[in-house]
């Protein structure tokens, strides 16, 4: 039986055409990718539009009281960065870490980190504010209050370098600021005067004065305990008074003070941004953070800025900040009408070259079906060398 090679249903050539096309639709797609908003978009502007807001009214604040904005070491303007030294001052700040966290951005951050933890409208969110980040206390306070959450604020009210550690000028004050002019609506509810001991340990005596003299004119609840653990205590049981029997929901650490997080050890033991859980339960040392992650809470750790600016593709200086920049808002991804755009064409062009094809074949196999007599089938081949038929000679003569 003799052995005939057939084509399939479409040739070499179509072949390699489709896949020219695939290829050039692949390169079209990987090439021009776009730009798409993230989850939570409208939020995340909100919110970094109130912190820049805020900021503002700092900036103006500051301008009046000194007269000037340090241009050398707030080259943006923020009105945001503190003094290098002052009475107030409790431990050694990074400048840098400062001007990073000046970023209104930074509060697009929080909505982001806060849906992360699944925060809804009407939880309770424990809040430790630290004099040394105003900018962080800011994003953080207004990211919960676009989310419509409940803040519950504890802060201490020294600062490292570069802080809120002028003493006209506390967290405190800012916060007082901030709220006459309508950019927040909740504020600190309790405050220590912070550095060691959580009670002004270290700082000099004229110092001190100015810490209490700061919580009293702004009229907040003083935490003078005799020791840490006790202070630990004391903002345990605030919290919960104040959450008036709901739960909990999360723990916003800003900064590394003692009230909150005890020791630089614990402080570094919690991984900066959303903690879910306790980290190495055996080694960790007591602190308010720490009773919280023990607790099932999720905390939220604002620490190590730069760090978290790089994370989150938030600038850190050079041209001035802008509201809606960075990767928080958007993350370059596929152009989906292009995808759709390549694929349709790619199903179009298979199909009319499958078409052309077969046709083309088609034609062949009936030019040959048309050269065979209807019924009959055709005569086999003669052997080389053999004589013509019998039925050939008979009819020759």
């Amino acid at each position: 039986m003799a052995m005939m090679w057939r084509p399939g249903k479409a040739s070499r050539p179509v072949l390699a055409l489709v896949a020219l096309l695939s290829v050039i639709g692949y390169m079209l797609v990987e090439g021009l990718p776009q730009k798409t908003r993230k989850a939570h978009y409208k939020e995340k502007v909100q919110a970094a539009k109130l912190m820049a807001r805020g900021m503002e009214v700092i900036k103006r604040a500051r301008i009046s009281i000194f007269g000037r904005i340090d241009a050398e070491h707030d080259p943006q303007a923020t009105g945001m960065i503190g003094t290098g030294l002052t009475p107030i001052t409790s431990n050694t700040g990074i400048l840098a870490a400062k001007q990073a966290a000046a970023n209104p951005n930074f509060a697009a951050v929080l909505v982001q980190i806060y849906k992360r933890a699944k925060l809804k409208e009407g939880d309770v969110v424990a809040m430790a504010f630290s004099g040394s980040f105003p900018s962080l206390n800011l994003a953080a306070l207004v990211a919960a209050e676009t989310l419509k959450l409940k803040p519950l604020i504890i802060s201490s009210i020294s600062g490292s370098n570069w802080g809120a550690n002028d003493p006209e000028l506390t967290w405190l004050d800012m916060e007082r600021l901030l709220f006459e002019n309508g950019v927040i609506h909740n504020r600190t509810v309790a405050a220590s005067l912070g550095g060691e001991q959580d009670r002004g340990v270290g700082l000099p005596p004229e110092g001190v004065r100015m810490l209490r003299e700061a919580v009293k004119r702004n009229g907040v609840e003083l935490i003078d305990p005799p020791d840490l653990t006790s202070s630990f205590d004391l903002r345990m049981n605030i919290y919960r008074e104040e959450a008036a029997g709901q739960p909990i929901a999360a723990y916003v650490n800003v900064g590394g003070g003692v009230g909150s997080v005890g020791s630089s050890i614990v402080k570094k033991m919690f991984a900066p941004g959303l903690n879910r859980e306790l980290p190495s339960a055996e080694r960790i040392r007591d602190s308010v953070i720490t009773r919280f992650s023990r607790d099932g809470v999720p905390v939220i750790h604002l620490v190590f800025v730069e760090k978290l600016a790089k994370t989150y593709g938030l600038s850190r200086g050079g041209p001035p900040l802008r509201v809606g920049t960075g990767d928080v808002y958007a993350a370059m991804g596929y152009n989906m009408t292009l995808v759709w755009g390549v694929f349709l064409g790619l199903l179009v062009c298979i199909f009319v070259l499958l078409r052309m094809d077969l046709k083309h074949y088609g034609t062949k196999l009936t030019g040959f079906l048309g050269r065979r007599r209807p019924g009959s089938s055709p005569p086999p081949p003669s052997p080389a060398g053999a004589p013509p038929s019998m039925s050939k000679l008979d009819s020759s003569n």
